[in-house]
């Protein structure tokens, strides 16, 4: 096949309405794809008010010969990080704020599931040669479509259920819905060496059907940034290390506390601040409370765009501790910020990689030695930020969408 396909892609967040990495990370390959010419719809699960000049967008709740459905102009509780019990919790907020945001079931699977018949409606009125999915959440739309239309359907892995949670806490029935996924697609893309081998570990896929196409970032949303509050900080000789993340199980930020108990006691000149928020921000609080943490644990709550670039920009070191990181956006974010990491040997990014500081998730201790390390050497810090800025300048949605696009035409060529 010589011209870019037409894709039919299936996501379940785009910025600026995204909960975490996977939204970035969709809009991020979209833009790549649109440069080399592919044309793309996007399917979301609810009306959003986003926008993009790579893409057109279609909504899984709104029918063009329906009375228009409001627009969400508010974060929704469809965030792709939620587990079926949160997903409850969110909903019972939302639905008691009185603003019609669209038709949500109560239960996340049941959602996941009115998307997919959505999708069959979609499909119906769509021009399209493949399908690609985003995770297990529009996986059932995927094979919906695939059953419907006979298109190869491309099925892209940014993180398994057994990333997102640890043992009894997973969720069988997800669990099953990946497998079939991972069985039925006619491709499989993991966004790392790092997750290709789980998927092939846990769901016994064959490792030639999965092709790795790494994440990238948008070098100019980090090269410059202006002061912030937290340069206050710094004016008085403070240190700043960095988390950004969901506060889950899958991300380790009680690892990052842990260890950041241990270097306070070294060095009381470094704050410690947690971009994020998930299920275990209060019993991370009222942990630093508890740990004699509270005048040096900042929880500075969910950042986005300038800000969350002036925050990498103010820290002496980031902090990626994560327990299983399919890939690690945030730590190209960081370099590409000139700010040095240190993340967690158990992340995609870490074979990637080189001019960083390595540790495994669990090591509090050498956590807290390498903060103390680039927090008061600069040379360390210097030879760490010059090499990682070099280094992270090979990442490219350009690159990336190029290894989808060959992905795609060996499908439709098969």
């Amino acid at each position: 096949m010589d011209s870019a396909p037409k894709v039919l892609m299936f996501g379940w967040e785009f910025p600026p309405f995204n909960s975490g990495g996977l939204g970035v990370a969709c809009q991020g390959l979209t833009g790549g794809l649109a440069s080399l010419g592919a044309r793309i719809t996007f399917v979301l699960p609810q009306k959003i008010d986003c926008k993009s000049q790579d893409c057109k967008f279609v909504f899984g709740n709104e029918q063009p010969e329906s009375t228009v459905i409001k627009t969400i102009k508010v974060d929704s509780p469809l965030s792709p990080y939620l587990t079926a019990a949160s997903y409850r919790e969110e909903y019972k907020t939302f639905a008691g704020t009185g603003i019609r945001h669209g038709i949500w079931r109560k239960d996340l699977v049941a959602e996941v599931m009115r998307y997919a018949d959505a999708a069959g409606k979609i499909a119906a009125r769509e021009d399209f040669d493949i399908i690609h999915c985003h995770d297990w959440l529009t996986l059932p739309a995927g094979l919906k479509v695939k059953e419907i239309t006979g298109k190869p359907l491309v099925f892209q892995i940014h993180a398994t259920e057994y990333d997102r949670v640890h043992g009894d806490c997973m969720n069988r029935e997800i669990c099953a819905i990946e497998k079939e996924g991972l069985e039925r697609a006619d491709a499989v893309v993991a966004v790392s060496g790092y997750t290709k081998q789980k998927i092939v570990d846990c769901y016994n896929i064959n490792r030639e059907k999965i092709k790795v196409v790494p994440n990238a970032i948008d070098h100019a949303r980090f090269a410059y940034s202006e002061n912030d509050n937290f340069l206050n900080l710094k004016k008085h000789g403070k240190k700043i290390a960095l988390f950004v993340g969901r506060l889950t199980f899958q991300k380790g930020p009680d690892y990052f506390l842990r260890a950041a108990k241990l270097a306070s006691q070294v060095d009381p000149n470094i704050m410690f601040v947690f971009s994020g928020s998930g299920d275990m921000e209060r019993w991370l609080i009222e942990e630093a409370a508890r740990l004699g943490l509270a005048d040096k644990a900042i929880f500075a709550g969910f950042l986005r765009g300038d800000d969350l670039a002036r925050l990498y920009k103010m820290a002496d070191i980031y902090v990626m501790p994560s327990v299983s990181e399919p890939f690690g956006l945030t730590s190209l974010e960081a370099l590409a910020s000139g700010t040095p990491i240190l993340i967690s040997r158990q992340s995609g990014v870490a074979q990637m990689v080189s001019h960083c500081l390595k540790v495994d998730f669990w090591d509090t201790d050498q956590i807290a030695d390498k903060i103390l390390a680039a927090c008061r050497y600069s040379e360390l810090r210097q030879t760490l930020q010059d090499n990682g800025l070099a280094e992270v300048k090979k990442f490219s949605w350009t690159d990336s969408a190029q290894k989808c696009l060959n992905v795609y035409r060996q499908v439709l060529t098969s």
